[in-house]
């Protein structure tokens, strides 16, 4: 998009939406027409189609509000993808990016949205207003496949959508606009690298469009290839392993609270080489050196009376921690997007084109290390004799010992996305006053992953039960009286110092495994929207439209992973299909217009019937039958100002993934409320869940747009509240969540909740549920300003804010929450401001951006001395419940060469600010808010011809 395009783009919304679109974020609500007409482009102005509903309307003149982020954000702030521009703004959660993926499987490097943290399956995804085939195991959009070179611009549709949209529409709809007109070629290449010589990226983008056929025709291509190293572990920034949560059991010991956050921190029941457990005894604290002999392990600062806990402050092992050891920061990623589309209008009754797209994301995470416990015995072959000295001296038969596996490193996991997909489109007017499309879309999602060196558990308790035999040692499964539990392909391993498995012991406990889905999509729909009949304010209109989908999934997984064997990574077969088929009816009455008291008054309203049949091989085939609706209204006394409202019922039917999907085997850190707060490494499994039923949302959005003439004439300000009330919501709790409230009371979760026999707890089961009800309540502001300062230039000024007043889940309140303590789910903070300043000098364009996170909660479950009711005997108190907070400011410069070519760079962490600390499994700190890459640098050009 050259700089002149730009312009008409932006004065085009003046003009049509009476909002200043600013050449970095073309972002605005509804508001009354600029006083200038001379400054609008009106040819633009007509070409520019905000909807925010099926009735297509020029301008942000909807109930509903809708932001527009143009695609000249992505190039001042030198973005290759659009998912990175979306979650810079205050109203998305960026809960699944590259830099929150450390040790998850699954579409490593994926970028998902996630509106108001209502959660990514609550916010609809449409590519040019249509869907798009589901692209990652959870059964959300992985925006990685969208072709960013070619997207013109993005509306952000928030409040309930459902009525206008369908199912998944519940925070709101995210619409991708492609530039279907390109004309030409356009190009850029671009390269980046951070201050400390990592995460190196590399992109390159190439479009080409032409007329044909006396311009009744159009054809275009583009492709895009984008590369990310990625990030070394934790132990490549100073301030990642300076915090974890450490436990202090009982509670109150010492006058400190249940847990500590502090760092570096040990391990008190594992090291590296092997380390005996033991509560007292001349076994205690025995630790394995390479060679098998032992020193006295130095474990510390152990808070507490528990003589062996999980964390410890400093300790050998705080050099290079096991939970830590090997997790990158930021996984490498790889993407390539193909397109093509062509199209050709025989007559104003009938416009056809096709659309065709390839898109591969490839990404690589490694596991966090292994860590087993095992009872060694006396006989173990492989047992040091100076520690078998010990024991005979003692009559001690049997030891526990610790061991994390650094030696072999994390499974290392490898994913691969493949999306094709294959739209034929038909569109045309019946009259000057009705027009009509249809379309069919095939979609189809193939991803793999494939995981090696991943840990079984069962097999490094076979491996370490070695026994000799006749001189020969062996797997004491195979060597007792039991022919029942023989593996004959069991190796015998030396658990004793760090090193010393050997390769084939290694690949018996540590195999590969796998999982693959297939999904695919067929949708046909169509619609029709037009004027019936003249009203005192204009025409009243209605659009109207039917909709059949099918969504099919089928999947396959290795033995081992269906079974949660190994130690991480553990996928599934998902196997089901949906087919929904669906109609609906919007229209819109405009009341009265250029009245007293009244500019504008206008009515809109939508209803929509939806069939769900769900089926599986083995299952019962289920239906679901859903209404939802929507009503709005506009009001503007005068033309300076605009309220607007809107009232919303919304539903989303689970999808695939959730009903069908994998049950996965992870492990999480729980403090046990039933066992004085103790800090436990459990069994966590996650995923689907076949009894869920639909979610429904009640929707409220209110708002006023000001639009000021005179001297302000170039100032907008909007500000707009939301209430979502969410029943029956599919999400997961927690584990902790689950296990405290299992503790408090509720005895229905206790069926997620194992003990053994001792009342030790093993395992969790946090799978999706229908839990009672999520409350999500804000407001948004934005404001702009342009101003001409002579030969200066041009200087533009844009704010975008985000007040988070609740996000409650499930009872439990998680606003300005900006930690992520493990067990839990992220929260969204109080405040998220986002600004940018742009001064466009001509040749010679400068921007700052700048984002702010104001000080936060830690937990907001936990109680820390900043907290009322503080008290450190309680079992959810911490010595920090807060978090600081942070600003970061990027600086960009472009540089037009000539009308064809142009230099631009950009810095982003100008300042290097390191992220707050606030212990998490991601390391030291939240990386869903808080940029752990420090300064980086981006460099590139572009053409244009």
């Amino acid at each position: 998009m050259n700089l002149h395009l730009v312009s008409r783009f932006k004065y085009g919304l003046l003009g049509s939406a009476a909002l200043c679109a600013l050449a970095n974020v073309a972002s605005a609500q509804d508001a009354a027409p600029p006083p200038q007409p001379t400054e609008v482009d009106d040819a633009a102005a007509a070409d520019i189609v905000v909807t925010g509903s099926r009735i297509a309307r020029s301008g942000f003149n909807a109930p509903t509000p809708v932001t527009v982020v143009g695609g000249e954000r992505l190039e001042q702030r030198a973005i290759t993808n659009v998912g990175d521009a979306l979650n810079e703004l205050p109203s998305f959660r960026p809960l699944v990016t590259p830099a929150t993926q450390q040790a998850v499987g699954g579409n490593i490097g994926a970028r998902v949205l996630d509106l108001r943290g209502l959660g990514a399956t609550r916010t609809l995804v449409l590519l040019d207003g249509k869907r798009f085939v589901p692209s990652t195991t959870q059964g959300t959009i992985d925006v990685n496949l969208i072709p960013s070179s070619l997207v013109s611009r993005t509306e952000v549709v928030t409040g309930g959508a459902s009525a206008a949209y369908g199912s998944d529409a519940v925070a709101g709809v995210v619409n991708f606009i492609l530039d279907r007109n390109l004309t030409g070629l356009k190009g850029s290449i671009q390269a980046g690298i951070s201050d400390r010589g990592d995460y190196a990226g590399q992109n390159a983008q190439l479009a080409w469009g032409t007329k044909f056929a006396d311009e009744k025709g159009h054809f275009m291509i583009a492709g895009e290839y984008d590369r990310s190293d990625g990030m070394g572990d934790c132990y490549t920034r100073d301030w990642c392993p300076r915090e974890q949560l450490i436990g202090n059991s009982p509670a109150g010991s010492g006058g400190l609270p249940a847990s500590i956050r502090g760092g570096p921190a040990g391990t008190g029941t594992i090291s590296s080489g092997g380390l005996i457990v033991a509560n007292s005894g001349p076994l205690r604290g025995l630790a394995f050196n390479p060679d098998g002999t032992t020193h006295a392990y130095d474990f510390g600062t152990i808070y507490g009376t528990n003589p062996s806990p999980l964390f410890t402050k400093g300790g050998e092992e705080s050099v290079r921690n096991g939970f830590l050891d090997g997790i990158l920061l930021i996984p490498p990623v790889k993407r390539f997007v193909g397109y093509s589309q062509a199209s050709y209008e025989f007559s104003d009754a009938l416009k056809a084109s096709v659309d065709l797209s390839y898109a591969r994301s490839q990404g690589m995470v490694i596991g966090s290390v292994a860590r087993t416990t095992q009872t060694i015995q006396r006989n173990n072959a492989y047992l040091p004799d100076g520690v078998a000295a010990i024991m005979d001296a003692n009559a001690i038969t049997a030891f526990t010992l610790g061991r994390a596996l650094m030696d072999l490193g994390g499974s290392v996991n490898h994913s691969d996305n493949k999306t094709y997909r294959a739209v034929l489109s038909l569109e045309g007017k019946i009259s000057d006053n009705w027009r009509w499309d249809a379309y069919y879309q095939y979609g189809r999602n193939k991803f793999r992953q494939d995981y090696s060196g991943n840990v079984v558990g069962s097999r490094v308790t076979n491996a370490a039960n070695a026994v000799n035999v006749n001189g020969q040692v062996v797997c004491g499964i195979n060597a007792d009286a039991s022919s029942a539990n023989d593996d004959p392909s069991c190796v015998p391993i030396n658990l004793f110092g760090s090193g010393n498995i050997s390769p084939e012991a290694a690949a018996y406990i540590a195999p590969s495994g796998y999982q693959t889905t297939d999904t695919t999509e067929h949708v046909v729909a169509a619609n029709i929207n037009g004027s019936l009949f003249a009203l005192p304010g204009g025409d009243f209109s209605i659009a109207a439209g039917g909709e059949y989908r099918s969504d099919k999934a089928v999947g396959a997984a290795d033995a081992l992973s269906t079974a949660n064997a190994f130690w991480s990574f553990n996928g599934k077969a998902v196997n089901g299909s949906i087919r929904v088929a669906e109609a609906y009816l919007e229209a819109q009455a405009p009341i009265l217009k250029d009245a007293p008291f009244a500019q504008t008054l206008e009515l809109n309203g939508a209803v929509r019937r939806t069939h769900y049949r769900r089926s599986s091989p083995g299952l019962d085939t289920t239906t679901v039958n859903a209404t939802t609706w929507k009503l709005g209204g506009i009001y503007a006394p005068i033309e300076e100002v605009r309220f607007r409202v809107t009232r919303s019922r919304d539903i989303r039917a689970p999808n695939l993934t959730e009903l069908f999907g994998p049950v996965t085997l992870g492990r999480t850190t729980i403090v046990d409320p039933l066992n004085n707060g103790a800090q436990i490494q459990v069994n966590s499994f996650s995923g689907a869940n076949q009894q869920l039923s639909p979610e429904k949302a009640d929707t409220w959005t209110a708002g006023v747009v000001l639009a000021p003439k005179g001297f302000l004439r170039n100032f907008r300000f909007s500000v707009d509240y939301y209430d979502i009330d969410l029943q029956g919501a599919i999400s997961t709790l927690g584990a902790q969540v689950v296990v405290d409230r299992c503790a408090g009371g509720q005895t229905a979760l206790c069926n997620f909740v194992q003990r053994d026999a001792s009342g030790t707890l093993t395992s969790v089961s946090d799978v999706l549920q229908n839990v009672s009800q999520v409350r999500n309540r804000g407001i948004d502001i934005e404001a702009s300003y342009r101003t001409d300062v002579g030969k200066l230039g041009s200087l533009d000024f844009r704010l975008l804010a985000t007040r988070y007043l609740k996000l409650e889940i499930g009872g439990i309140d998680r606003t300005g929450q900006t930690g992520y303590r493990p067990g839990t789910t992220t929260g969204v903070p109080d405040w998220i401001v986002d600004g940018t300043v742009l001064w466009d000098l001509g040749s010679v364009a400068l921007n700052l951006h700048g984002k702010y996170i104001p000080k936060g909660v830690f937990d907001t479950t936990l109680v820390g001395p900043q907290d009322d009711g503080y008290a450190p005997g309680l079992p959810n108190s911490v010595n920090n419940n807060r978090v600081a907070g942070r600003f970061y400011l990027d600086l960009g410069a472009t540089v037009k060469v000539n009308d064809q070519f142009e230099l631009f760079g950009v810095v982003n962490n100008l300042l290097d600010k390191d992220p707050p600390l606030a212990a998490s499994a991601q390391g030291a700190t939240n990386q869903v808010y808080f940029d752990p890459i420090g300064r980086y640098f981006k460099v590139g050009a572009r053409v244009r011809m």
